[in-house]
């Protein structure tokens, strides 16, 4: 058996799209005069949530909602968004197996002007776009993002404005026009836990996941000279009822009245999102895929109070495209969130020569969106999955599907998007055996050709996986056994048939990881097996399986997709993986894997006694070493300290026959 590799961290995925930790989950905070990396964002609603609400911002654990007369905050347990860092997971507790305990409150501003006019403010960079579930009329694009909100005459000449201060924290201020009457203002807490004022003057409200503060309000009026003027100002509590009583003042003025809001026990990232994977296009514009709980992800509670949101209204793929010629938040071209009704997750993305993303991914939603004549409209189903032995809230309750999603070249329309799978588990891999570094089970790749055509290497345990009548691919029919086997497969651009399809794989469990197509276009393909009768051609590298729990494999696959013409382990007596594959212009392949084994290396070559990472060059026809090295700390005590993440991903072989440059996590 191998070393678990799992303890190489839970910063794999991380690193993969680090960009993807600022996805438009993270919506921002603003201010008057907008703090230096402001945060909070006011996104509007376009459809894509519940028609109360105006505009929604994401906080601390938790979601704003801005209503027509109201706001209402709602907060998760921060506990259960926060277990990708490697600390204990809590235990007991009433939290259903699905969904994440939550408390709402709302604040009703009270006998205030139901036609206030609400308005916003500074608008943000970038755009968003909402493909949730599979009714395009619940979609959303071009949807805009701004730091400031005000309501215009929310009461006879008071308006009301919410942003960012410069501390970062939300602030609402209260502007009175002169001669206004401040006794108007008046806000009543509806499913708060309790409420009082302590004794700096604060509000308090308790929820049952954690607490909020007001701070006394501060109160001022500028003089002729244009400088302030405090005016004396406290709250006043009466039941459930907010209001505020003031000292002496110039009515004759105006007067400005600002509380702040501190989630003092809401601490931590507004969002849980973790990168999975990145592309970059021609012009050199980058593209992160990672996961975004975007904690309520637009649900509105349905009353105020306690209550337990469904995991799987919060999770779902958020892809962005970043302009690299410029840093900071005017980096952010656009920003999509993409799912259904359970969790997503990407694989891999590639952009094509209309500079349209290819998003692959896999899905446990039955509502996952899909475009009319797509290839498969339905979910295949499966059986539920726990991908990352956390347990809820990232498990697929459902099973899994492959997806496979293309984008405008704005992000803003859906141009094809399928499932792709059978009543088994697709795209996912299970068990250490192959899954054995954090994040391992969701590898796998998707390639175009110049045509645009779309070519899938994953895995699947689906018998009926959609082949179309087994497509005319190289081989059809799923091996026996009770894992899974390597997918290969190539869709028409349009996502609307499939061309060629087959599967890869013995008795035990493989997987795809890397692919890529030679100048005449056959598809080569490396990826781990633990079967001892995967399917070996004659006269290859290594025809048998070299021990271990685990080898890599290496296959050479027909531009036509019916023949598997080349076809061989990888591998020492220990365990083996190859995770990556490059071809040079010569056609000869590269892998990059992982081994705890002694890898031979050739004489002369650059290695490391021990090493734990292995690069394999090989000639088109997979029949020669034609060098190998191991790199690494030298010591597998603890596995590999190095996991590779990701090549280059290009349409056509690179010109420079000598180097390979790849992308590496460093534990």
């Amino acid at each position: 058996m191998p070393i678990p590799l799992r303890s190489l961290g839970r910063f794999v995925l991380a690193l993969v799209g680090c960009a993807a930790l600022s996805c438009p989950a993270q919506a921002a905070r603003g201010a008057a005069t907008a703090p230096t990396g402001s945060s909070l964002e006011f996104v509007q609603n376009k459809g894509q949530w519940d028609g109360r609400v105006r505009y929604e911002a994401t906080l601390p654990a938790g979601t704003l909602f801005v209503l027509p007369t109201a706001l209402t905050y709602a907060f998760l347990d921060p506990a259960a968004l926060h277990h990708h860092d490697g600390a204990p997971r809590p235990s007991g507790g009433k939290a259903k197996a699905d969904s994440i305990a939550a408390h709402s409150y709302t604040v009703h501003f009270e006998q205030a002007n139901a036609r206030a006019r609400l308005t916003a403010e500074t608008p943000t960079a970038g755009e968003r776009n909402y493909f949730i579930g599979n009714d395009s009329r619940r979609w959303a694009s071009h949807v805009g993002a701004f730091r400031r909100l005000r309501y215009t005459s929310l009461w006879p000449g008071i308006d009301l404005t919410l942003y960012e201060n410069i501390g970062k924290q939300l602030e609402y201020d209260v502007l009175l026009a002169p001669h206004a009457n401040p006794t108007r203002v008046a806000l009543r807490y509806d499913g708060a836990s309790a409420l009082r004022l302590d004794a700096a003057g604060n509000l308090v409200i308790k929820t049952t996941v954690g607490t909020t503060t007001e701070l006394a309000p501060q109160a001022w009026q500028l003089d002729a000279a244009g400088q302030r003027q405090a005016v004396a100002c406290r709250y006043v509590l009466t039941g459930r009822t907010l209001t505020l009583a003031l000292g002496a003042y110039d009515h004759a003025r105006a007067l400005t009245i600002d509380p702040t809001v501190q989630f003092s026990t809401l601490t931590g990232s507004t969002a849980d999102n973790w990168g999975f994977t990145a592309t970059y296009d021609n012009a050199g514009n980058m593209y992160s895929g990672g996961i975004v709980a975007s904690n309520l992800g637009g649900t509105y509670p349905a009353t105020p109070g306690a209550f337990y949101a469904a995991f799987s209204s919060v999770e779902d793929m958020g892809i962005i495209k970043y302009n690299t010629s410029v840093s900071g938040a005017t980096a952010r071209v656009w920003a999509t969130y993409l799912g259904g009704n359970s969790s997503e997750f990407p694989h891999s993305l590639v952009v094509n020569a209309q500079n349209e993303l290819v998003v692959l991914g896999s899905t446990s939603s039955t509502n996952y969106p899909t475009t009319t004549g797509a290839w498969q409209r339905f979910f295949g189903g499966g059986s539920s999955l726990d991908p990352f032995t956390d347990g809820f809230p990232y498990d697929m309750p459902n099973g899994s599907d492959l997806v496979v999603t293309r984008f405008s070249a704005d992000g803003s329309r859906l141009l094809a998007s399928t499932y792709l799978g059978g009543s088994g588990n697709d795209g996912v891999s299970s068990g250490f055996a192959l899954a054995a570094n954090y994040g391992d089970c969701f590898r796998g790749d998707v390639l175009l050709d110049d045509a645009g055509n779309v070519y899938v290497a994953s895995s699947t345990s689906s018998r009926n996986f959609p082949l179309a009548n087994q497509s005319g691919g190289f081989n059809g029919t799923l091996a026996t056994g009770t894992g899974s086997d390597a997918v290969v497969c190539k869709l028409s651009a349009n996502l609307n048939v499939m061309l060629w399809g087959g599967f890869l794989g013995g008795t035990g469990s493989d997987a795809a990881y890397s692919m890529q197509r030679d100048a005449q276009g056959r598809v080569y393909v490396c990826g781990g097996t633990t079967s001892r009768d995967f399917p070996v051609t004659a006269g290859t590298f290594r025809g048998s399986y070299q021990g271990g729990a685990t080898d890599g494999f290496v296959a050479r696959i027909s531009a036509d997709g019916r023949t598997l013409e080349r076809s061989s382990y990888v591998g020492t007596s220990a365990y083996d993986q190859a995770f990556l594959l490059q071809l040079d212009a010569d056609g000869d392949a590269y892998l990059l894997g992982q081994t705890l084994g002694q890898y031979p290396t050739t004489l002369g070559l650059y290695a490391t006694p021990n090493g734990t990472q292995f690069i394999q060059k090989l000639n088109k026809d997979l029949t020669n070493s034609l060098y190998s090295t191991a790199f690494g700390s030298g010591s597998n005590t603890n596995g590999p300290n190095l996991v590779p993440l990701s090549l280059p991903k290009t349409q056509k072989a690179p010109a420079d026959r000598s180097a390979l440059f790849c992308l590496l996590f460093v534990k």
